[in-house]
């Protein structure tokens, strides 16, 4: 059996080597963001003060305009808040993200809106918190499958 560097990688890191690179150019945009005095919320204007909270944020939409030249575009480079960081408009004008009631989120496997305090976090997703509540997690975890039991 062969040695496979990325598994050595991960068991050293403690997670995958493209989540750890992900996490250090990330860590190394964020300081020097703040030494350019660049580390303001395009959308609110408020202070983006921890790395948790910050995201890159196109501010002209490219996918739905279909001008892939928007992404590449530096100038169309702006950043965020996770939080403020919310979709333009897409599919005729509905965004497809739900919004449920204050102090809820939607969970994809029990398809309801849950308590937010049952959720775990995610720096990655609009939100702040993972796209599968702590529940439906354990039962996936399990192996008995996810979602409301029927």
């Amino acid at each position: 059996m062969g040695y496979n560097t990325n598994e050595a990688k991960a068991l050293v890191l403690g997670m995958p080597a493209g989540t750890a690179q992900h996490q250090l150019r990330k860590s190394i945009l964020f300081k020097y963001v703040r030494l350019a005095g660049d580390h303001f919320c395009y959308k609110c204007g408020a202070e983006i003060e921890t790395i948790d909270e910050f995201s890159i944020e196109h501010k002209e939409p490219w996918f739905s305009s279909n001008a892939p030249d928007l992404f590449w575009d530096l100038d169309n480079i702006a950043f965020s808040h996770v939080r403020c960081n919310r979709p333009h408009v897409y599919n005729g004008g509905k965004t497809q993200r739900m919004r449920g009631p204050e102090g809820t989120e939607w969970c994809t496997a029990c398809r309801q809106f849950v308590d937010i305090n049952l959720f775990t976090k995610s720096t990655i997703r609009w939100n702040g918190v993972n796209h599968r509540c702590k529940p439906c997690t354990n039962e996936m975890r399990r192996g008995k499958g996810y979602g409301k039991k029927k």
